[in-house]
């Protein structure tokens, strides 16, 4: 008879309301949804730039360690989104020239800050981010005019990327 394979533990769950940025980094790696070498943080020199670049006055806390733990490149978790630290140093004041330039209003994104752009005008985006909460919600918008909220934390849009089998979830 052969010989029983060991099986390794599933990485344990992270609590949706409490997890840190480090735990979750871990949790993808230990999972294997993303290689070692892929994920880096930002400098705060970087997120204060970002901040500049975005006109806003402030990046809620729970987003700024994000950044500072893999906001360089997040790409491998959501592949089809620009939300890598490059991207957002471009995306905000495209999306505003993009909808300007079709007659949206983009009062909207006065005080918001993007976090993500998808192909064409497919935006994630925390507003109101000078009075955010420090695990603020993420709204989307297509094309300027379908915006809503899509999750009520950070955290929680977090975990909708990656479902319960391990496998990165596309979001459209």
């Amino acid at each position: 008879m052969g010989r029983k394979r060991e099986r390794k533990p599933a990485p344990s769950a992270l609590d949706p309301a409490r997890f840190t940025m480090v735990e979750y980094r871990e949790h993808v790696l230990a999972r294997r949804q993303v290689h070692p070498g892929e994920l880096a943080g930002c400098s705060p020199g970087e997120i204060d730039n970002l901040m500049y670049v975005q006109r806003v006055s402030r990046i809620p806390r729970l987003y700024r360690d994000f950044l500072g733990t893999i906001g360089k490149n997040p790409r491998p978790l959501m592949p089809t989104v620009d939300w890598a630290y490059p991207d957002l140093l471009q995306s905000k004041a495209e999306v505003v020239g993009d909808l300007r330039a079709d007659g949206t209003d983009t009062a909207f994104l006065d005080d918001a800050l993007v976090i993500g752009l998808g192909s064409g005008y497919f935006i994630f985006y925390i507003p109101d981010v000078s009075t955010a909460p420090d695990d603020p919600p993420v709204w989307t918008a297509t094309d300027g005019s379908d915006r809503r909220q899509l999750h009520g934390t950070f955290r929680e849009f977090l975990l909708s990327i990656v479902d319960s089998d391990g496998r990165v979830v596309e979001i459209r």
